[in-house]
């Protein structure tokens, strides 16, 4: 998988996580969580979430390792994934 392909399962897992929780900032989730599910390494993981972190499209809290989501980012996933 490379990076691109890492920075948009990383932005879907956080969409889909703010969806399941019924609030943006609810839809937290770990490195851990999307690396056991998509079988990508943590610091691969880490270095792309980082990137979109800077980008303002996730927030990541480095001390706690959790990732979620922000509206620009909703914004930045469903215009790339409308059909």
């Amino acid at each position: 998988m490379n990076d691109n392909e890492i920075m948009n399962s990383v932005l879907e897992f956080a969409y889909n996580k703010a969806k399941e929780a019924g609030i943006i900032e609810g839809g937290r989730f770990t490195d851990h969580e999307i690396s056991k599910l998509e079988g990508i390494e943590k610091n691969r993981i880490n270095f792309n979430a980082d990137y979109l972190n800077k980008k303002g499209l996730v927030k990541w809290a480095a001390m706690g390792g959790n990732i979620a989501i922000t509206v620009e980012g909703i914004d930045e996933y469903e215009k790339n994934t409308q059909t």
